[in-house]
């Protein structure tokens, strides 16, 4: 074996040794294939995600029952987004055309092993753990020994997310014979499954979801250590670093957790000041929304408590400055802009809309009615008293309060027996319990404009013109038969049509006699 053949050369003085995890990824595995003997044929690959040049003498590598050592020279060393492909043998004539770039035996016997149903392997350098894959019989790696199973490119470089078994899969392209594999270079995309975004966050694997099955997991996520930003110990934004969320990187006082929405930028964080740099620099959401008449809001878009009820609920909406002055404005624009947000006052029926609602103030006793258009421009309702909230179209008239509750424009209409309909308001009977028995000022007090129709009462209850009107009150006749005959149907007016019937019948009879 000669590892100067094989190994990647540069000079020791550019490369480093990989220092933390995830710098070094394990990518793909065959173990135990089925066309060559696995003395032969086992081989993984790693990948240097660390970004610079990587020195790999002393790198060390276990499964479940052996080590791998790499020797401290000659020099080996791994390119940036390189791979290296470490085999039993490096003959590919013999372990099935794989190119290998390190062999760690030439012999018939294992030095290093590796199972496929069940076995894990760790990278580590110095005591530092780098990666680690653990499989089992779960995994399904069984099933198709002469393959090398890969984890998917998004996860490739990704040591939380290539622990996941749903990121790994049996490659399709093949090596030489029936070896399948991708040693040495990118992993393959596998099947139309990863296209799919199995959890509904917005992201399939190919994406870049590290983890498909749970949907507070993708790219877009703010990495912490709780619901709804991760758990513990995992990599909710798929970026490779694990709960990176929690940390202060800039050192401003805020983390990702926190709101800080650039945590490389000590001048981005939520309450900074706003400037005209096209950065979001208080997070809110919004580039150079710069509040230069200083009322607290700006013109981005904010949840806000729209309805004014003392929550910010699901029936409110998004509040933004609707007059924001400008850069170099006069300080008398200034002041005016300073007067609309959506904490001021709206000053009724002028025309303006001082608290940035959308519309003038217009129902100041807030009873669902506008104030008529007389009140000032742009109010175009029907209240008639605008500072009472029981006075409004279709109130109940009060007569005895000399306003006009309902709008009519009548004050004060006698309704002689209380129920709430006057002559005027279409009442067909309004009797005066002063001048009518009790009895009748009873019934006159059911029938008004909308009451029920009784039926056959000879009474017009609900004041529409007919007494008991034909709609209401219809029914189907009785049959009756005559010398076999029969007749039958609806008939208006129930009993009183039998008698009609009747009467047909005896008038026949006198003129057959």
């Amino acid at each position: 074996m000669t590892l100067l053949a094989l190994a990647l050369f540069a000079s020791p003085a550019l490369a480093v040794p990989p220092a933390a995890l995830g710098e070094v990824t394990l990518t793909e595995v065959l173990a135990e294939p089925i066309s060559v003997p696995d003395y032969y044929g086992d081989w993984f690959e790693i990948y240097n995600n660390s970004g610079h040049l990587l020195d790999l003498n002393g790198l060390v590598v276990t499964s479940e029952d052996s080590t791998l050592t790499l020797p401290s020279s000659p020099p080996i060393t791994l390119e940036a987004g390189a791979y290296f492909v470490f085999g039993a043998s490096d003959n590919t004539a013999l372990n099935g055309g794989v190119p290998v770039d390190y062999s760690w035996a030439e012999v018939t016997t294992h030095s290093f092993n590796m199972r496929l149903a069940d076995d894990h392997l760790t990278i580590s350098y110095d005591g530092v753990l780098l990666d680690e894959v653990d499989w089992d019989s779960t995994w399904g790696w069984q099933a198709a020994a002469n393959s090398g199973h890969q984890s998917q490119p998004n996860a490739s470089d990704n040591e939380w997310a290539n622990g996941l078994s749903l990121n790994w899969c049996a490659s399709t392209t093949i090596v030489s014979g029936s070896i399948k594999g991708t040693p040495g270079e990118e992993n393959e995309q596998c099947g139309d499954e990863y296209n799919v975004d199995n959890d509904g966050d917005g992201y399939a694997e190919f994406q870049g979801d590290c983890d498909d099955e749970h949907a507070d997991i993708h790219p877009d996520a703010v990495d912490g250590v709780e619901p709804p930003n991760g758990s513990p110990d995992d990599d909710a934004d798929c970026d490779g670093v694990r709960d990176d969320g929690i940390t202060d990187d800039d050192g401003d006082g805020w983390t990702e957790v926190d709101g800080d929405c650039n945590d490389d930028d000590a001048g981005t964080y939520p309450g900074a000041v706003e400037s005209l740099d096209g950065q979001d620099n208080d997070c809110d959401g919004c580039d150079d929304d710069v509040d230069f008449d200083r009322d607290g809001w700006t013109d981005c878009k904010e949840p806000c408590d729209s309805d004014r009820d003392g929550d910010i609920d699901a029936d409110d909406g998004l509040c933004y400055d609707c007059k924001e002055a400008t850069d170099g404005a006069t300080q008398e624009v200034i002041d005016q802009c300073a007067g609309f947000n959506p904490d001021a006052t709206d000053a009724p029926y002028d025309g303006l809309d001082q608290d940035c609602d959308g519309f003038d103030e217009c129902d100041v006793d807030a009873d669902g009615y506008k104030a008529t258009s007389v009140a000032g421009p742009g109010c175009d309702g029907v209240d008639c008293n605008d500072s009472d909230p029981a006075v409004h179209p279709g109130a109940p008239e009060d007569n005895s309060n000399g306003l006009d509750d309902d709008c009519d424009g009548v004050v004060d209409l006698p309704d002689s027996d209380g129920d709430g309909f006057a002559g005027e308001d279409g009442d067909c009977m309004d009797l005066d319990p002063e001048l009518h028995p009790a009895s009748q000022v009873a019934l006159s007090a059911q029938v008004h404009p909308g009451a029920t129709e009784a039926c056959f009462d000879q009474v017009d209850n609900d004041c529409d013109g007919f007494i008991d009107n034909l709609e209401a009150c219809s029914q189907a006749a009785a049959t009756a038969r005559a010398r076999g005959g029969g007749l039958c149907g609806v008939v208006e007016g129930g009993a009183g049509a039998l008698l009609v019937v009747a009467g047909m019948f005896a008038l026949r009879r006198r003129r057959s006699s």
